[in-house]
């Protein structure tokens, strides 16, 4: 307690208020005494506070007081609108052998049937990018859904939800017998510019329908080449640079427009890794062709 009083005498400013306080006590105190001092010790501390008052003055003539100016820092925040945060992923297994594979593969996503999920089940594209499923085709469509991690989604709610820049879909085998060309390319086309209204941002590939091997009896690949027609002639007639037909038929077939049979994976109609492998950098070849990179931004 002594040193807080020492401390507090040091200021003269302090030491003043607590001089004048003593004073102004000492005066009360004496106010309850005889009548007679009463005037006295009013003039005493009417002196005292006087002298007090010119104490301050000069003090606060010597300390001036200290401004404090506070600046206020505004900070612009410029946000950048991004596609997804799936728009780039990079696969398990890599293909094509042109100068920007890696460029189209780290942001290539895979809708359709049995035969665009291969690229997910052999590591070609994140199970992210692939919006695919066995046996699915354009009549049977909107019965199939998608869970991506945010619950069960069709196949236009799944790309959505992806949003991906670049979308390959491979949808026909199971059409092909189910089906007619008119039809299959009405659906198909439908289906086109739903996914371009919820995504405006992407460019798709059309791919054609992959041949069978000359001893699968399932389906004629003579009727597959008629569907396929029908498919690029579509995509002609919509004319839109950010949709594209792909000919996956002439990349895999041999001499005889069947199969190459050591790109099956035993059944003469679903396929296997080298034809994976083949197929996209047959297609990175082609998007080196249109301007595709530059509207992914690259």
């Amino acid at each position: 307690m002594k040193y807080k009083i020492i401390g507090l005498l040091k200021s003269p400013v302090s030491g003043m208020l607590i001089f004048l306080s003593a004073i102004l006590c000492f005066s009360l105190t004496a106010s309850f005494g005889q009548n007679g001092e009463k005037s006295t010790s009013d003039g005493f501390a009417v002196a005292a506070v006087s002298a007090a008052a010119d104490i301050i003055n000069d003090e606060l003539t010597t300390c001036p007081v200290t401004t404090v100016t506070t600046t206020t820092v505004t900070t612009t925040v410029t946000s950048t609108t991004t596609t997804s945060p799936y728009e780039v992923l990079q696969p398990d297994r890599y293909a094509g052998t042109s100068a920007n594979s890696e460029f189209y593969q780290d942001r290539l996503a895979v809708a359709g049937d049995s035969l665009a999920l291969g690229f997910s089940y052999y590591g070609f594209v994140p199970k992210m990018h692939s919006i695919a499923g066995d046996s699915v085709s354009m009549w049977n469509l909107d019965y199939f859904t998608f869970d991506h991690g945010n619950g069960e989604l069709g196949m236009v709610d799944s790309i959505a939800e992806v949003s991906p820049r670049l979308l390959y879909i491979s949808v026909g085998m199971n059409d092909v017998n189910l089906n007619y060309p008119e039809t299959y390319v009405k659906r198909y086309r439908e289906v086109i510019e739903e996914i371009i209204e919820r995504v405006p941002g992407i460019n798709i590939v059309v791919a054609g329908i992959t041949p069978v091997c000359s001893y699968c009896k399932v389906v004629k690949n003579s009727i597959i080449r008629e569907y396929n027609s029908a498919l690029e002639n579509m995509v002609k007639d919509m004319d839109m640079p950010q949709v594209v037909y792909f000919d996956t038929y002439s990349v895999v077939c041999d001499k005889e427009q069947n199969l190459r049979e050591d790109y099956t994976s035993g059944d003469g109609m679903h396929i296997y890794i080298p034809c994976y492998n083949d197929i996209l950098t047959a297609l990175f070849d082609f998007l080196d062709t249109t301007d595709f990179r530059k509207r992914l931004g690259g």
